[in-house]
């Protein structure tokens, strides 16, 4: 295990619990000995065989989702839409394939290396202010899928800090329309108002405040 991140049982819970957990958390990348951070501040939930919006629905099982079927702590990256890539982090005991989609986070180390990637960024809290974003800016590709995000080679998440004030809420998804009423499942969790997240929440949707608990420590 790297000294910093966090343990496997913070990943072997439920799935909505570790991703409302994963709010404020540091997802960490070092490149050379270099070290680039963002601050998590929105993610998303995908639970499995029964979630028409997962990659392993009714079972699915491919070369490229073949880390959400294993031991929750993997990364999960897949390459979308011919040009972006997504990172994920795997949950749940093997064979339980669910994952969290990390969607946007707040820049807190390496913030010059992260401009470079994304030139056309002028301000630093939208580097990583979506999923294809964070992955550009933190330079994560396929490369990383199945990674162990527990032994923390050259990808982790360490702990964070909770911010006064902040508000955490859970809302409907974004970009999964092809699974219908699935789609509106309050399973984006994101930090109200903040200025990294990708998409402020349709306040016409279903909204729901979220409890803050007691993070699980290494």
């Amino acid at each position: 295990m790297r000294p910093g991140a966090l343990p496997r049982s913070f990943y072997l819970r439920p799935t909505e619990e570790v991703a409302r957990d994963l709010l404020g958390k540091t997802l960490v990348r070092e490149i050379r000995g270099r070290i680039a951070a963002v601050r998590i501040v929105e993610v998303e939930a995908y639970l499995g065989v029964n979630d028409p919006a997962c990659h392993t629905f009714r079972g699915r099982r491919t070369p490229r989702v073949e880390p959400m079927w294993g031991i929750g702590g993997l990364a999960y990256v897949y390459f979308t839409y011919g040009m972006h890539h997504c990172v994920n982090v795997v949950t749940r005991s093997e064979g339980e394939p669910e994952a969290v989609l990390i969607r946007a986070g707040q820049p807190v180390a390496g913030v010059e290396s992260m401009k470079r990637r994304r030139p056309s960024k002028t301000k630093t809290e939208r580097l990583a202010s979506g999923p294809a974003c964070l992955c550009t800016a933190l330079d994560i590709d396929r490369r990383h899928s199945g990674l162990d995000l527990v032994a923390g080679k050259s990808l982790w998440i360490g702990e964070g800090e909770r911010v006064a004030g902040e508000v955490a809420v859970g809302a409907g998804r974004i970009g999964v329309d092809y699974a219908g009423e699935a789609a509106s499942w309050p399973l984006r969790f994101l930090f109200l108002g903040h200025p990294s997240v990708s998409v402020p929440p349709n306040f016409e949707g279903k909204i729901r405040p979220i409890r803050k608990k007691k993070s699980i420590s290494a």
